[in-house]
Order: structure tokens, then sequence, then C-alpha cells
């Protein structure tokens, strides 16, 4: 990046100035110096703010073309320059076209589709450019022909851009394609092979409270809780496979929120394990980073039953704070969390993919060890700039 950065200020210092050198050192009338000067400027600024500038290409084309079609207006209304031009007039001249093909390249590649309209006119501009410089007593259709060979440069470079859009665009479908293929093969394994295993451990759940819990209320709550999760594993899966076969908006509804998470909480309670839920006041929470929080939560109280069968008691603070969402959910099981670390074999799943859905709406999510026991999972999730 730092090389990058490097090489785009030496590509702006020289489009800013070896052009205000060259009026120095290599003089030449007004006429003929102004629109190379604004055009290599402008793209020297352009390639300063690079890419931040991109949307600003239709308006610098624009600029810059317009500018060279007002000097070559007054160039024909003051009449054209009698005699062969000066090497220092020449240089000028070969400058301009080249400029101007870059901003006629750059909207083309880069911009919205009615945007990068604001290509022709400096095309339109290298075409008429080429007006100031004929002889006096040329024909009208020899004037027209000229401006139509000058028009090629123009139109090879807006060739070049849609060619390298096209290619861009092509490039876009080919991993889209890929993505959606791997998401169906996902959604088959899942409906083929998860999902009749879980199916399984749900039925032999049945069959056990049917066979070995007569009488015995404990064993028959145990069953009970394991038949229920192993319902919801299998609704949960349904939704996945349909969100992963269906990419519409419907099928990306977030499976909770911030509405469920009393449930969720008392879902995970239950013997030995205190939940403790204090949520503040969370009204008009967009839907995205609700859905985000109820993961972290999700994912928080998993990580307790899987790494801490010692905990007696989980903490969970969801509130609005700092102008942010912040869940925090402390559990005291024993241990020194060096078990509920995240496995970098399997960076996307657990905290390290939940860390990535945090961070994608530009929020932070820490996990680690607290005084004197226990675990500490901390998110925050900006709610600026974002509707409900």
């Amino acid at each position: 990046m730092i090389i990058m950065n490097i090489r785009q200020l030496l590509l702006a210092a020289t489009g800013i100035l070896v052009p205000l050198a060259g009026v120095v050192l290599v003089p030449a009338p007004a006429l003929d110096t102004i629109a190379p000067v604004v055009a290599s400027m402008t793209l020297g600024l352009v390639l300063a703010t690079w890419p931040r500038s991109r949307s600003l290409l239709p308006p610098a084309a624009i600029a810059t073309g317009s500018c060279s079609l007002v000097i070559t207006a007054v160039s024909l209304v003051a009449g054209r320059a009698s005699g062969e031009p000066t090497p220092e007039q020449v240089l000028w001249i070969l400058l301009e076209p080249p400029v101007l093909m870059v901003f006629v390249y750059l909207p083309v590649r880069w911009s919205p589709p009615r945007a990068a309209l604001g290509a022709c006119v400096p095309g339109l501009a290298i075409a008429l450019s080429v007006q100031r410089y004929l002889p006096e007593g040329e024909t009208v259709w020899s004037a027209i022909a000229s401006s139509l060979l000058w028009l090629l440069p123009g139109l090879a470079a807006a060739g070049v851009g849609l060619y390298q859009r096209y290619r861009e665009d092509e490039r876009r479908r080919a991993i889209a394609e890929a993505r959606h293929e791997q998401r169906l093969d996902l959604a088959a394994d899942l409906h083929d092979f998860v999902a009749h295993d879980v199916s399984e451990i749900v039925a032999q759940a049945q069959a056990a409270r049917m066979v070995l819990a007569a009488g015995d209320p404990r064993l028959d709550a145990a069953l009970d809780r394991i038949e229920n999760a192993g319902l919801r594993a299998l609704a949960s899966m349904d939704h996945t496979v349909h969100m992963l076969r269906d990419s519409g908006e419907a099928a990306r509804t977030p499976v909770g929120g911030l509405a469920d998470l009393p449930e969720l909480a008392e879902r995970f309670g239950g013997g030995h394990l205190d939940v403790r839920l204090e949520l503040g006041e969370v009204a008009g929470v967009p839907r995205e980073p609700a859905a985000v929080a109820y993961r972290v939560v999700v994912e928080a109280l998993t990580n307790v039953r899987r790494h801490a069968a010692s905990a007696s008691t989980v903490d969970i603070h969801v509130a609005i704070h700092d102008g942010g969402l912040r869940v925090i959910v402390a559990d005291d099981g024993a241990g020194d969390g060096e078990s509920r670390r995240p496995n970098r074999k399997h960076s996307g799943l657990g905290l390290p993919g939940l860390t990535q859905r945090v961070q994608s709406l530009r929020g932070t999510l820490t996990a680690g060890p607290r005084r004197p026991r226990g675990w500490c999972l901390t998110a925050h999730i900006p709610l600026e700039g974002r509707h409900p």
C-alpha cells in the first residue's frame, strides 16, 4: 500500500509540475498551452486521490474537454495562425490529445454507464482540436475529414475502457456463478447428510422418552430439551438450506433479533446454569445489527456449553452505548480459556466468522479471560448512519 501511494504521488507530481515547468522552459502562445496544462494538472489531482476520485471522473472529463473546446472556439474566432508551428508549439500540440484520451478512458472504464457519457466531451475535443492548426483556405470537407481522423484516438481509448469493463463484469459473473454452485452443493450436503443425522437424534430422543423416562421427571426433562434442541437445529438448517438456494431478500431474513434474547436466555438456562439477561433500551435498532448481536449471544452461550461446563452464571448485557449497540456476555467458568480461543484451522466458523460479521458492520469484537475466573465476550456495533 505504501509503494502504491508513493507511485500515485509521483504520478500526481509529474502531472502537476511538468506542465508548469514546461510553460517556463518551453514557452508557446497561451492558446497552445492552456488546455494541455489544465488537463495535465486535473489528471494529476485525480491520480493523487485515486480511488476516492472515481466519482469525480465524469465532471473532470467534462471540465477538461470543455476547456479544450473553448480554446478551439477562441482560436477559430481569432483566426488560424499563419505559417508552420514552432517546435515549442508542436510539443504542446502533441501533449494535449494523449491527456484527453486518458479522460476518455477513465470514465468509460470506472464510472456508471450514464456518467460515462461524460467521456464524449474530451473525445469531441480531440477531434476538433485539429481545426486550430489547419492552414488557411482549407475546404469544409477537408476540415471534416481531419476531425474524423482525429476522432479515432478517442474511440480507441473508449474501446479499451469498454473491453476492460466487459472483462471485469465477466470475471464478477464467473465468481458469482461459482459461489452459487458452492452454495447449492453445500445446501445439498446439509439436506442429504447433516439433516438426516439430526433427524435421527431427535427420533432417538423421542423413543428414549417413551421407554426410559417413565416416572423420572429429571430424565424426562433432559430428553425433552434434547428433542427440542434437535427440532430447533432442523428448523435452522432448513432456513439455511433455503437461504443457500435462494439469493432473494426474503431468504436473507435474520433468524433472530433482540426481541428473541429473553427466550434464548431462558432456553440456555436451567439446571445448574443461571443465565441472567439485562436488556436495555434498544428500540429502533436496525435489523442487521440486531441480528448480528443475537448471533454474538448465541455463539457466547454455545461456547459456555462446550468449554465451560463448570460455569454457574452467565451475565448478558445488551444496550445502546456510545453511538452503538454494545453486547457483553460474561461467565464464571473455570480454566485459563485456552480451550475457547479461536481455532485457526477453522477460521470461517465460531468466533473468527463472528468477528468478520461484526467487522463488516464497522464494529469490534473481543473475547478473553476475566478475573478472578471466567470468560468475557464484548461486541460493539456502530449505529450511526443506519436506519431501522
